[in-house]
């Protein structure tokens, strides 16, 4: 079986500046996304050996796995991901689709990816603008955790998924218009 081509670097040809870009800023938010899995893991480690040596854990780690950490994880890896085509995908039709099929379902997954991502996006800002204006965060006795600047995670990650999703419209829509251009094609 072989690799999933990377969109972001696909078709081999050097990128335009405007991909470069794009591939460094989703690749720096994904890496944003495995530092957030380290910190996770470096939090609740410590606080199971306080908890355990010492009979006191670390107050809010729970609040901050939740309400950082986690989310961190999800949204800014979500761009990355899909730009690897490290998703659930089914390549049974890819196998069998010749060139006109391929970009018929790119375009139609695109569209949904996008469509998805924009209305992810909107709601997104919503919620994370109300719990900024709301100044959300967890109260604890001697202490508050602000939660509202992990909500602006959401719609990051979605916009960068969104627009790796543009691309492959577009990469779709290039190999209909080639698919009809190939004499002989009989997909």
């Amino acid at each position: 079986m072989t690799a999933t081509p990377d969109r972001l670097n696909d078709p081999p040809a050097p990128a335009v500046p405007p991909l470069h870009g794009l591939r460094r800023l989703v690749d720096g938010i994904g890496i944003a996304g495995g530092i957030a899995v380290a910190l996770m893991a470096l939090h609740v480690v410590l606080d199971v050996v306080a908890r355990n040596l010492a009979g006191l854990p670390l107050s809010g780690t729970t609040e901050f796995v939740a309400g950082w950490y986690m989310v961190a994880i999800v949204f800014c890896t979500l761009g990355s991901v899909h730009a690897r085509g490290d998703h659930i995908r089914v390549d049974l039709i890819d196998m069998i689709a010749g060139p006109r099929l391929d970009g018929l379902l790119t375009v139609f997954t695109s569209l949904i990816f996008l469509a998805v991502a924009v209305a992810m996006v909107l709601w997104g800002i919503d919620d994370a603008l109300d719990a900024t204006l709301r100044g959300e965060r967890v109260e604890f006795t001697a202490w508050a955790l602000p939660v509202w600047p992990g909500r602006w995670l959401v719609p990051l990650g979605f916009a960068l998924t969104g627009l790796v999703a543009l691309l492959d419209l577009g990469r779709g829509v290039g190999r209909l218009i080639q698919s009809h251009s190939v004499p002989g094609d009989g997909a």
